[in-house]
């Protein structure tokens, strides 16, 4: 058996990708600097883990029984209010649906909600396999680029609607280039969504997708604004893995603006989209976890410095790295043009791993993850910038 051609273009970028990062671990070992896949190398912030240890010491039959599709009510409360507080938005229990994880929120939300032959619109770069989940459901997708400053290019978004365009994904802080969409740029996104809705006539306004799954990691100190407050058709995607550095766990949650409409509608068919995925909640323990958490602070101080240090000095190679303020990405422009791959292959024979941009579905950008501590990232950095002046 094999995939569709459609299917089979799309997992080829990562596929190439992934025998690359295979073969340079299998020369260098320990010797390599990973800093591909967002897999820190060192803990910042132990409070998940002794928490996680505590709910395991205390737990007993009641805790590690089924849970609902949609999770625990009472953990569906905890995560409701801190959203209020944090949207400030009312938040009702039942609007928050728990995933195990942001992919599978993502991939729920798309089977669930639409319906061949709606099209959903996708700003690149972005994840890699926003297009991948559309294409194996049969729905439209269409890449529309991000402005140059990597910001929203709302003149592009008009121009690529369609009639059957029924939604559109933004991640918010942008992943990978870790660009902030401003409060401004937000209202202007909704008022071009509303305008859209009323040109093709569409039965009710589309629907905005925002990944959060990056919020946690604002180390700009400028504030980090919602979508949900800005447009009212807005369900909301996030992952407790990204900020707690337990991707592994796979814990999330998809959230429905309390001003979406048809208001008890989106709730009820995700919980059932669940079911008819084959997706559960996540485990009982993570759940109760995430609700540990709910409201907890991540400190970004570490983070912060590992980006101005990593900034500052691929810069000074010559290095183009657009404007960011969150993430624990760096997205720059790849010194030998669009050919990003041939960059990050040169890099990986000497032992550092970084990722194209064509796996994000942009060329000529590389991407790192800051996974490792300040003194190996320095030695990483330095062969980054020899490379780039030999490019």
């Amino acid at each position: 058996m094999t995939w569709p051609p459609q299917i089979q273009h799309l997992l080829a970028p990562l596929e190439d990708y992934t025998r690359l990062h295979a073969a340079t671990l299998r020369r260098f070992g320990s010797r390599a600097i990973d800093l591909s896949f967002p897999n820190p190398r060192f803990l910042s912030d132990p409070r998940p883990y002794a928490a996680l240890a505590a709910l395991a010491a205390r737990s007993g039959p009641d805790d590690l029984r089924y849970s609902p599709f949609g999770g625990f009510t009472p953990v569906r409360r905890r995560l409701a209010a801190a959203l209020t507080r944090r949207h400030q938005l009312p938040y009702r229990w039942s609007d928050i649906v728990m995933t195990p994880g942001a992919a599978a929120a993502l991939n729920v939300a798309f089977q669930t909600l639409f319906t061949p032959p709606d099209r959903i619109m996708l700003i690149t770069p972005c994840w890699m396999d926003y297009p991948l989940y559309l294409a194996q459901l049969q729905l439209g997708c269409d890449l529309v680029p991000a402005g140059a400053d990597k910001h929203l290019d709302l003149d592009a978004i008009e121009r690529a609607w369609t009639p059957k365009t029924r939604a559109l994904v933004i991640s918010q802080p942008a992943s990978p280039t870790g660009v902030v969409h401003t409060p401004a740029e937000l209202t202007a996104l909704g008022a071009t969504l509303h305008r859209l809705a009323r040109r093709h006539r569409l039965e009710r306004p589309p629907i905005l997708i925002a990944d959060e799954a990056h919020r946690d990691h604002l180390w700009s100190p400028s504030p980090c604004p919602w979508p949900a407050r800005h447009y009212d058709q807005t369900l909301t995607v996030y992952s407790f893995g990204k900020a707690w550095q337990m991707q592994g766990q796979r814990t999330g949650y998809l959230a429905v603006s309390p001003r979406f409409t048809p208001a008890a509608l989106a709730p009820r068919r995700l919980e059932q989209g669940m079911r008819l995925s084959g997706h559960c909640t996540p485990t009982s323990i993570m759940q109760h976890l995430a609700a540990d958490l709910a409201d907890a602070p991540v400190d970004n101080t570490e983070l912060a410095d590992l980006q101005h240090h990593a900034r500052t000095a691929l810069r000074a190679h010559g290095l183009d790295i657009p404007d960011a303020g969150a993430t624990r990405f760096l997205y720059a422009r790849c010194p030998t043009g669009t050919d990003d791959l041939s960059f990050v292959t040169t890099l990986a024979t000497q032992g550092i791993l970084t990722m194209p941009s064509t796996v994000f579905h942009e060329p000529g950008f590389f991407r790192l993850a800051l996974n490792v501590p300040r003194a190996d990232l320095t030695r990483a950095l330095d062969t980054i910038g020899k490379a780039a002046a030999g490019a």
